[in-house]
């Protein structure tokens, strides 16, 4: 499979919606009339945005996101309120901001009231102490506020590509907001840093709906999500039920950490299926793709696809670093690098006997065994469909 079939859709999601934002801030930004429009609400835009993430980010318990929401605050102060005739105050402001966004990126979510959490806070809590002391015995220059968005940058990219959560994409745009916004003044500070506020705010909804319905280990929409889909099922539609096959015995063989690398290239699989099929974790080794507006027959050539290449593609054993590993014989089985994995997978469509998606389902189910039943490794229709 080509990796640059799942690269491009990243970064498709990547843009939006934190890129949009940004653009939308920098184009209000290069009309006038427009600017002189939005400029009395400028601040009010700003610290509603703000209030509103980090109150967000404190019921849904993202210490992350709460601390990134209020380190932009304390920006957006030391630029006005706070800030001394001698720029010290913003110059510092403007170096660490980069610095703290990218740290708090880096960090692991624990929540907020916990002894993980409470740290966090503590680092934002001591921003204007850093900020006095630097600005009474520390020289600063631009090229240090240049020089920390560049790190920070770096920071983020690198997290953003290796873990791929809404969390890290958020800080990388509210980055790239601040970025806009320390270098100017006044109400383009205060747009821009609103802007960062909301991307933030969109970045705690859209992890808090990832934790809600995405499948943590494989990255696939879960049972949740496939249980609200089945409500606005209607018309034709069929769905797929997948099982990997001697999952059990594999997992015994090789342990559970194998095991999940299994299941998250098998769902990497399943996540590039055809025909406008949608593939959900169902839960433990059975998967689900969803295909509407197609027929069980119409679907089977890109379900038999799919399984075609599950199989012809084998498995790399690898340790828990990565590393490619070998199966000692103590395991009971030949040492070797490459072992096979195969799916089982049953189909079904809605029709007059299966009028409901919960029916289509246990028709999906009971096909899932008869493919078990005649060999495994291999697809078969409900017996109820149309020839």
């Amino acid at each position: 499979m080509n990796r640059r079939s799942t690269t491009l859709p990243f970064i498709g999601s990547l843009l939006a919606p934190g890129g949009v934002l940004v653009f939308g801030t920098w184009a209000v930004q290069r009309e006038e009339v427009v600017r002189a429009a939005a400029a009395p609400y400028a601040a009010y835009y700003c610290f509603g945005a703000l209030a509103a993430a980090v109150l967000l980010s404190l019921y849904y318990e993202q210490a992350r996101l709460l601390c990134s929401a209020s380190a932009v605050f304390l920006t957006v102060l030391a630029f006005g309120p706070l800030s001394t005739g001698s720029g010290t105050v913003r110059l510092s402001a403007a170096i660490l901001i980069p610095l703290n966004l990218a740290l708090f990126a880096f960090f692991k979510e624990r929540g907020v009231i916990t002894f993980d959490g409470l740290p966090k806070v503590a680092i934002v809590a001591a921003q204007a102490a850093a900020v006095f002391w630097i600005d009474h015995g520390i020289p600063l220059e631009q090229w240090m506020v240049h020089l920390s968005f560049g790190v920070g940058a770096l920071i983020l990219l690198t997290l953003v590509f290796k873990r791929r959560t809404k969390v890290e994409q958020g800080l990388l745009w509210a980055l790239v907001a601040m970025l806009f916004g320390v270098s100017q003044h006044d109400d383009a500070l205060f747009l821009y840093s609103g802007t960062a506020g909301i991307v933030l705010v969109f970045a705690v909804l859209e992890h808090g709906y990832d934790m809600a319905y995405r499948d943590e280990l494989t990255g696939l929409p879960g049972r949740r999500a496939f249980n609200s889909m089945m409500e606005t099922l209607g018309g034709t539609y069929s769905i797929a039920m997948c099982d990997v096959d001697h999952f059990k015995k594999f997992n015994d063989t090789y342990g559970h950490d194998v095991g999940d690398q299994v299941l998250r290239k098998v769902a990497a699989n399943l996540s590039r299926v055809g025909g406008g099929g949608r593939a959900f974790r169902y839960g433990g080794e059975e998967f689900l793709i969803v295909f509407r507006g197609r027929s069980a027959r119409e679907a089977e050539p890109f379900v038999e696809s799919l399984r075609s290449s599950i199989a012809e593609a084998g498995f790399v054993l690898r340790g828990p670093d990565g590393t490619e590993r070998k199966p000692g014989p103590s395991a009971g089985v030949e040492p070797s690098r490459r072992v096979n994995i195969s799916v089982s997978i049953g189909i079904a469509e809605r029709s007059k006997r299966h009028s409901t998606p919960e029916l289509v389902l246990d028709a999906a189910d009971a096909t899932l065994y008869r493919a078990k039943e005649a060999g495994r490794n291999c697809v078969k229709l409900d017996e109820s469909t149309p020839g």
